[in-house]
């Protein structure tokens, strides 16, 4: 069933197709609004700017509104959680479902607390469209409704449920990457070695999935219209634009993925942690070039030494 569903995933989209994700982002320059984690923003900032996008970070609850209508896509992390930041949280999810935007939300340590669960429900149970992005520890006390002692850190052994609701794509971080959705789940195997016990990475990645989020709706909604094979104004159109946004939710995902796997294979090959940071960085601004593909070209090459998982199905 693993390899079928990581199968049906991948035949949805092209190595090429991938990269174009950052190829886009650098051209069109995405504003993107980050509620920020005060342990991450300037590692956050900085990457979406390595990107090529627009880091911008507000907070007050009284801005929020104006600040997402403008942005074109809006993360929210909930990293150093407080009443005020709940508040804009809630204030950036309604604006941002009301207005269309792509809306990732990532439930920093969610299971450390009882407030943070809370807090976290309250803005799950909000109608909104989008990826929720936390490693395993996180999505699990997420779905069991349990605190867990754990804290932020990633737990392997612990196996997620597939409630996940129909607007939704969750992306769950570690050594193998889950992504599930409604009806599917797969999981993309990255290599051994390559992680860095880098401050702040996986706020990186909630950052980084909000920039492919905005290129990878553009170009679902291209790759639609040029098969017009969605009728806004029908019934079936209506479904298509769901499968649409569900396309575009998955894509990002799977970008977003691979990137930061190619990041931090490329920070894992630095000595020192100040140098391995500064080689992540960089290793963003490379992921618009030919540098990208061809490594997704050459992991697709070797995908015999890879565990099974998304590579061996290249």
């Amino acid at each position: 069933m693993k390899e079928k569903e990581n199968r049906e995933l991948l035949s949805e989209y092209s190595l090429e197709e991938i990269a174009e994700v950052f190829v886009r982002i650098r051209r069109e320059n995405y504003l993107i609004h980050m509620i920020p984690n005060g342990v991450s923003v300037s590692l956050c900032a900085d990457g979406l700017a390595a990107l090529g996008a627009r880091p911008l970070m507000a907070v007050a609850p009284e801005e929020m509104t104006e600040i997402v209508s403008q942005a074109d896509s809006c993360v929210i992390n909930l990293g150093q959680l407080t009443k005020e930041k709940q508040e804009a949280a809630e204030l950036a999810l309604k604006q941002g479902a009301e207005s269309g935007k792509p809306l990732v939300l990532d439930p920093v340590g969610c299971g450390a607390s009882r407030f943070r669960m809370e807090a976290v429900q309250e803005l799950l149970n909000m109608p909104w469209r989008g990826i929720l992005k936390g490693n395993r520890s996180e999505i699990y006390s997420i779905q069991q409704g349990k605190l867990t002692k754990e804290g932020i850190d990633s737990i392997k052994e612990r196996s997620l449920t597939r409630q996940i609701p129909q607007a939704r794509v969750y992306l769950v971080t570690g050594e193998t990457d889950d992504i599930l959705w409604e009806t599917g789940k797969t999981e993309i195997s990255h290599r051994e070695g390559i992680y860095r016990n880098l401050v702040g990475t996986g706020c990186l990645t909630g950052a980084v999935a909000g920039a492919c989020y905005c290129a990878a709706a553009q170009i679902v909604e291209e790759t639609q219209e040029r098969s017009q094979a969605v009728q806004i104004e029908t019934e079936a159109g209506k479904q298509g634009g769901a499968a649409e946004a569900l396309k575009s939710m998955k894509l990002a995902a799977v970008a977003t993925s691979l990137a930061m796997a190619y990041v931090l294979e490329q920070a894992g090959k630095a000595e020192g942690y100040g140098r391995a940071k500064n080689a992540l960085l960089d290793a963003l601004e490379q992921l618009s070039e030919k540098n990208f593909l061809e490594w997704l070209l050459w992991r697709q090459t070797c995908s015999d030494r890879i565990d099974t998982g998304l590579w061996q199905l290249l």
